[in-house]
């Protein structure tokens, strides 16, 4: 069979002009290992006939296609998209600038086994060559280059932040995945997957502060941070999923144990960067790029690696508030047990405002990007990071068929919670226990306590001092002291107050088939339990008994789903089981019922 290759067009490419789909042949291929390990690229020698040129890179999203022998020497392609780079070659007085060809995409006429031997005899082509020849270019072979405005007057003229996107055409940019340090004439065109909040610091050194946000076009994605006065200037201007042009940025070598972004480099902008929004239509640009992880596969990972997972929220714990160790700061924290069709479950957990805003009640999809795998006691979670993309039930194929599975089924199947440790819950267990189990099982007599979850009766609530007055800052739930001068002392902060908090910390008693027992919830728990918040209930407390009294009578023999920690702590040289409740939620009588069917097959070996 005749193959047709694109003559000439290799010569017209690498001089700067444009050449519609050529069809060329691949001769050969050459593994680049990426900085620090992290990635690798693959460089092509390519033939049209009459040249060949080996300065012909593969975008890293092809890299597939080389690897699994679908693109191999002697494939004949026809490359539908690619864009020209110059890389700076100082050293060389004869190259001076080399220009690098960067295919982005490809569709492969004939594979190598198929076409079997080069086609032709090609020259080696070089800018040298090219410079030093006196016989201009075939007009035939020439397509009209495309117009370009000059990257240098550009710049120059606008480096402010008020450039006309109108200014560059999608001639002008060069894939994310082409950038290196070694080059400053560039432009991409981008969108902005997300946006951290600011972050400032303070040091010996100084102080200052800065943002980053994460990139993405075809080609790939990278990682761009802000500095002080850059950090003013851009923050406002970049907004997620939104389309820039983005020029005149310092590329440096990416530190990988700070981001899950695959590039070997990362952006800083500087007083001389350029950005603007592009007007054009940008449906066509991908959004975030997710290479997921069936979550039963997410046990063999190693720690601390950062993860890309998608799953249907099977359960939610309420908000919990803890005081961060180093700097005093108050945190809150959601943990979402998610599950898929691989039969795994596993805890993430959410912090911020992301974990006060999430709603689990229509078991959401949730994506996740750079995901943080941590391990607690032989168990293996999820933990978002500043710099992890979360997105609720995303338009993607995989979020539609997990919401088609879990809607027919999927809900009811059988998961292996990778989160859940022998005898406990850390934040996701999947399995129910009585009080009788944890008691035979020696559940709190370790030195680190222990967690379980319980289908429970509130038997008994204790509303004397179930409300204390706390620091009204709210970092701070510090007890305060009465100073009976109008003013209120808190001891942590070394203030006093005219002012206060109310705060909830509840005794009660719970109760199951198979005992009992006496538990203390702290604040959110506790509103959960008694269904008001702890500054209602203050109020009451102050205003009308009779109703505070209700709240507590009201809430009797009711069951909820309590998730416990259990601990032996000493009291008055009396060991003394504490159980604190973590959560407590509202009954899902349809998942409670599947589990007491299952209970029962196992029992007495009847299908029901």
């Amino acid at each position: 069979m005749a193959y047709n290759l694109s003559q000439g067009s290799l010569e017209v490419i690498m001089q700067g002009g444009h050449y519609d789909k050529p069809i060329m042949q691949v001769l050969g291929s050459k593994k680049i290992q990426g900085q620090s390990g992290s990635g690798e690229r693959f460089r092509l020698l390519l033939s049209d006939g009459k040249h060949s040129h080996s300065f012909a890179i593969l975008a890293s999203h092809l890299n597939d296609k080389l690897i699994s022998g679908e693109l191999s020497d002697y494939s004949v392609v026809q490359i539908d998209r690619f864009v020209t780079s110059i890389l700076n070659n100082e050293k060389s007085e004869k190259s001076g600038d080399r220009r690098v060809m960067i295919i982005v995409a490809v569709t492969i006429i004939a594979s190598g086994s198929e076409v079997g031997k080069k086609l032709g005899n090609p020259m080696t082509w070089s800018e040298y060559a090219a410079k030093t020849s006196p016989q201009a270019l075939p007009a035939v072979a020439r397509p009209k280059p495309a117009p370009s405005r000059p990257m240098s007057s550009m710049a120059n003229s606008s480096a402010s932040t008020n450039l006309d996107s109108s200014m560059l055409s999608s001639q002008m940019t060069h894939p994310i995945t082409s950038l290196s340090p070694y080059q400053n004439k560039w432009v991409i065109k981008a969108r902005v997957m997300t946006k951290s909040p600011i972050r400032t610091w303070s040091n010996a050194k100084g102080e200052g502060k800065l943002f980053s946000c994460d990139l993405c076009d075809e080609s790939g994605e990278i990682r761009a941070t802000a500095f002080r006065n850059e950090c003013d200037k851009f923050y406002d201007m970049l907004q997620i999923d939104k389309v820039y042009y983005i020029s005149r940025c310092q590329l440096k070598t990416a530190n990988k144990q700070y981001t899950s972004i695959k590039n070997d480099y990362e952006m800083t902008f500087t007083a001389d960067t350029v950005v603007a929004e592009c007007m054009e239509d940008t449906s066509s640009m991908p959004s975030v790029k997710y290479e997921f992880t069936p979550i039963s596969e997410i046990a063999n990972k190693n720690v601390d690696t950062l993860l890309d997972t998608i799953g249907v929220c099977k359960m939610a714990s309420d908000v919990q508030e803890l005081t961060a160790r180093s700097t005093g700061k108050l945190l809150k924290k959601r943990e979402v047990t998610l599950v898929d069709p691989s039969g795994g479950a596993i805890s993430l957990t959410l912090w911020g405002n992301e974990a006060e805003t999430f709603d689990s009640s229509t078991n959401p999809i949730v994506a996740a990007k750079g995901a943080r795998l941590t391990e607690f006691n032989g168990s293996k979670s999820l933990s978002c990071l500043a710099g992890t993309v979360l997105r609720m039930n995303p338009d993607l194929p995989e979020a539609h068929k997990l919401r088609g599975w879990y809607d027919n089924g999927g809900a009811d199947m059988d998961v292996v919670n990778i989160s859940a440790r022998a005898g406990g819950y850390t934040g996701g267990s999947s399995e129910w226990i009585s009080f009788s189990e944890a008691e035979s099982k020696q559940l709190g007599s370790g030195s680190k306590g222990d967690y379980y979850s319980l289908l429970g009766v509130l038997t008994f609530t204790f509303s004397d001092n179930a409300l204390y007055k706390a620091c009204p800052q709210e970092q701070c739930n510090k007890k305060l002291v009465d100073q009976e001068d109008g003013l209120f002392r808190c001891e942590k902060c070394n203030r006093e107050y005219p002012n206060y908090k109310y705060r909830l910390l509840l005794s009660a008693n719970v109760s199951d088939p198979t005992g009992d027992q006496r538990i203390t919830a702290f604040n959110e728990a506790a509103e959960a339990m008694l269904g008001q918040k702890a500054a209602e209930i203050g109020r009451l407390l102050e205003h009308d008994k009779a109703a505070y009294a209700h709240i507590f009578e009201d809430v009797k023999f009711k069951t909820f789903l309590f998730k416990f920690r259990t601990k032996m702590e000493v009291y008055s040289d009396e060991a003394r089981l504490k159980t604190t409740v973590i959560n407590a939620s509202p009954v899902d009588y349809k998942d409670a019922n599947a589990r007491l069917i299952k209970g029962i097959k196992a029992l007495s070996g009847i299908e029901l």
